[in-house]
């Protein structure tokens, strides 16, 4: 799936994406502001998918002067369910954070990074993911790390469809790598998004050792 048009993985068309940016507030649009954001698609096309929308009754039209304005009908049947598919990427989110907080202190820091973050993603990208194991945890070691590596890239692929690519380092090697400039930290650093940890302790370790608190 594309976590940034999540109408796509019921429907390819344009009526997903239509129906993406009216569910996303609770303000009305025109056609040309509905186009501006979705810079696909001309016009008459999203003229063609509103008028269908409006007859559904998903979809409430209305006319201010000679403007048409168009709003989602949230007290439709089919809002809930619409409004759900909107937020797939926040659901995806907030079910990583909760999976990866049953790890406690074995994960010191958590992102996903790369087209996931970016909102660039294609129906085959890997959903790229950086771990950063703690130095001093109770767990049982290695083998427990990897199955739980394991276990969240298998999760990570059922609940999108995609692949997992997963960046492991310890907190040793995540300093090592800063001071070498390795550029995929930067990256995560700029665009990532946080599942566990906080940024300020990730960003902390990007910088050289002297201004490091």
């Amino acid at each position: 799936m594309q976590l940034n048009r999540p109408f796509a993985t019921v429907t390819p068309t344009l009526d997903g994406d239509v129906l993406a940016v009216l569910a996303s507030t609770d303000a009305t649009f025109t056609i040309s502001q509905v186009q501006r954001l979705l810079a696909t698609g001309s016009g008459e096309g999203i003229r063609k998918v509103l008028t269908r929308l409006v007859a559904q009754g998903v979809v409430l039209h209305d006319r201010v002067g000679r403007t048409n304005t168009y709003r989602l009908n949230t007290e439709h049947l089919a809002a809930e369910p619409i409004m759900a598919l909107s937020q797939l990427n926040s659901t995806f989110l907030r079910r990583l954070e909760k999976h990866l907080h049953g790890w406690r202190t074995t994960l010191r820091y958590a992102a996903v990074f790369g087209s996931a973050a970016t909102g660039r993603m294609k129906l085959d990208s890997d959903i790229d993911l950086l771990l950063v194991r703690a130095a001093d945890t109770d767990d049982d070691g290695d083998d427990a790390w990897e199955e739980r590596v394991t276990e969240l890239a298998r999760l990570v692929t059922a609940w999108t469809g995609n692949d997992a690519s997963v960046v492991e380092y310890t907190e040793d090697e995540l300093r090592a790598a800063a001071a070498a400039g390795e550029p995929l930290l930067r990256d995560v650093s700029k665009q990532g998004l946080t599942v566990a940890g906080t940024r300020s302790w990730f960003n902390a370790q990007l910088r050289p050792t002297a201004r490091r608190s």
